[in-house]
């Protein structure tokens, strides 16, 4: 998928894809939603899928975060590189497993998803759009964004739908 090319793309691909998503989870009899997947893989059952979308959230406010403070910005994140994008996916995921349940992991993404959301609208078409304005990224912020809400959930129900099949 491409990154969009405006606020509305951007802004319409997030809020697709997340009830997209949800609505994928809804369908899933609530007997199976929190068994594991029958495949090993990185994300074990839904709630690994969920809290990796929700520690990329708080990944992207981390950016905007320190980009706002003047400070330096760990990209993708302190300790790693993005040639390290597996070690740093499977720390996340570690990171988040706080033992709650499918329940809690839900809501705690509808709230990250409604911060970010909040975020992204708050910046300016050039903060988001153009491609000299973030030294740090060397391009549109659009594309993280996009990669950490819209992309991220269509990655995230393909994953879904793989790790049930």
């Amino acid at each position: 998928m491409s990154v969009p090319t405006n606020r509305v793309q951007l802004e319409a691909a997030a809020v697709r894809g997340f009830h997209r998503f949800d609505e994928a989870i809804e369908r899933i009899p609530k007997a199976e939603r929190e068994a594991p997947f029958p495949r090993e893989g990185r994300d074990r059952d839904i709630r690994d899928l969920i809290d990796h979308l929700t520690a990329w959230h708080a990944l992207l406010l981390g950016w905007l975060d320190a980009e706002r403070a003047g400070e330096p910005i760990a990209y993708p994140a302190e300790g790693y590189t993005w040639a390290q994008l597996d070690e740093l996916n499977l720390a996340l995921r570690d990171r988040y497993r706080d033992g709650g349940t499918l329940a809690t992991a839900r809501e705690r993404l509808r709230e990250s998803h409604v911060t970010v959301l909040a975020r992204v609208e708050s910046l300016s078409d050039d903060d988001l759009f153009d491609p000299t304005g973030h030294e740090w990224l060397g391009g549109p912020l659009a594309e993280p964004v996009h990669e950490c809400l819209g992309g991220h959930y269509a990655w995230a129900l393909e994953a879904l739908d793989a790790a049930r099949a």
